[in-house]
C-alpha cells in the first residue's frame, strides 16, 4: 500500500539515487546486498541546496507531484493510498546553476 494521506505531502517520505556523495556510501553500493537495502538512496528532505524539490499535491489530495529545480523536466508522482507512481525526464540535461536565485 502506498503512502497515506499526510504521509505522502511530507518530503521526508521520498528517497532518490544520485551520484555517491560520501565514502561510506560508495562502500555500500560496492557490497552484494546493496539491492536489498533502501540506505543507500538519498533521502530529499536532506537536499542542498534546501528547496530544490517542488512537492504539490492535487485539489483532491490523491495525487503528489515533485519536481526537481535543480534537474528541469524530472517529475515523479504517487497516487496516495495505492501502488502507484511513476517518474519521468524530459529535459535537455543541463543542470539548473542557479537554482539558488530560485530556493
Amino acid at each position: 500500500m502506498g503512502l497515506k494521506g499526510k504521509d505522502a505531502t511530507l518530503k521526508g517520505n521520498y528517497l532518490h539515487f544520485r551520484n555517491v556523495q560520501t565514502i561510506a556510501k560508495k562502500k555500500l553500493l560496492e557490497t552484494p546486498e546493496v539491492p536489498f537495502r533502501n540506505d543507500f538512496l538519498e533521502n530529499i528532505a536532506r537536499e542542498k541546496p534546501a528547496g530544490c524539490w517542488s512537492l504539490q499535491q492535487d485539489e483532491r489530495h490523491q495525487t503528489v507531484i515533485i519536481r526537481s529545480l535543480i534537474w528541469p523536466g524530472y517529475h515523479f508522482f504517487h497516487k496516495a493510498m495505492t501502488r502507484k507512481f511513476g517518474g519521468i525526464y524530459i529535459g535537455d540535461g543541463l543542470k539548473n546553476a542557479e537554482v539558488h536565485f530560485i530556493v
